[in-house]
């Protein structure tokens, strides 16, 4: 399976998903492909510092360069979660051919936002995803 997730800036929350869910993977065996893109990005940005700290406190390795949301990427994808309701319904506008693969990773929300906040801000929304994407491989019965 190909798993894309995506952000606004593809700096944050999308890259800390991807290392998350390939941290997952890698310690579960699952075969899973897992990339992520913004909505907004701007091509090859690192990852914020507080995100490749937090990256770096889950074990990943920080080799995130940010990339852009393209067609390519949603074709590939077999399932694209996006960190809010906006980044999903832009996505819905923009690539109504995909609708069918692109789901909230919250289904009760959205992944809070830990751009320009400290450290502290930034674990709590790794948890929230980690939490999010455990519920999802629950209930999809991969793990």
């Amino acid at each position: 399976m190909n798993v894309l997730f995506v952000c606004t800036g593809n700096t944050c929350r999308s890259p800390m998903a991807e290392k998350i869910l390939k941290k997952i993977a890698t310690d579960e065996g699952l075969e899973l492909a897992v990339k992520s893109a913004g909505i907004l990005a701007i091509e090859d940005l690192p990852a914020s510092e507080h995100a490749r700290t937090v990256m770096q406190e889950y074990g990943v390795e920080d080799d995130h360069s940010a990339k852009k949301v393209t067609r390519k990427l949603l074709k590939w994808a077999d399932l694209v979660f996006t960190m809010t309701e906006g980044h999903k319904q832009v996505l819905v506008e923009q690539y109504p051919e995909f609708i069918e693969k692109i789901k909230m990773l919250k289904e009760s929300g959205d992944i809070s936002d830990p751009f320009g906040n400290d450290l502290e801000v930034y674990r709590e929304t790794a948890k929230e995803i980690e939490a999010a994407i455990r519920t999802f491989l629950d209930r999809r019965k991969i793990l």
